[in-house]
């Protein structure tokens, strides 16, 4: 109970003095992260839904935390628990939605395409899309020729995947 009070004290927080956050974003961050992986599962729960409103309210100031919390919520999806992925899932939408997209699919090529588990790459491939969608077709193959062909692979792999929802 304390610590799921001490994550709503961070989203009031992130809510209505986020310039109280700034100053040490990176540490608070970090912590929430750490709690994702708590095995209370109220508590954990309750940590994906702070990353949530942490990247809903400070939008660019968190492309520092991505990789590390994109990393920790991919892997939450392939948890057993209904509300566990569903809530990891959601989580990482609204870091799709509110981060720089650029560094948001950095994250995910990182962490979620090359998994092993199904639900992770397909999680992965769902938001990558998104993700993709937002920065634009144009702009995506106008950009260096290394991460244009890195993208172009990426695609063909999980065209190749052997998932159905993956592909």
């Amino acid at each position: 109970e304390q610590k799921a009070r001490g994550l709503l004290s961070i989203r009031c927080l992130a809510v209505f003095h986020e310039e109280v956050l700034l100053s040490r974003l990176h540490d608070v961050a970090l912590a929430v992260t750490k709690e994702v992986n708590n095995l209370r599962s109220k508590v954990s729960r309750f940590a994906m839904g702070t990353l949530g409103h942490l990247f809903r309210t400070m939008k660019k100031n968190m492309d520092p935390e991505v990789d590390e919390a994109a990393r920790v919520l991919l892997q939450k999806t392939a948890d057993s628990s209904e509300f566990i992925w569903k809530a990891a899932n959601a989580s990482l939408g609204v870091m799709v939605a509110s981060v720089t997209p650029a560094r948001a699919m950095t994250a995910l090529l990182a962490s979620g395409i090359q998994h092993r588990n199904v639900m992770v790459r397909k999680c992965a491939a769902e938001h990558l899309l998104t993700t993709v969608e937002l920065i634009g077709a144009e702009k995506l193959l106008s950009g260096r020729r290394d991460s244009t062909e890195l993208l172009v692979h990426t695609m063909v792999k999980l065209a190749q995947d052997c998932h159905l929802d993956t592909r």
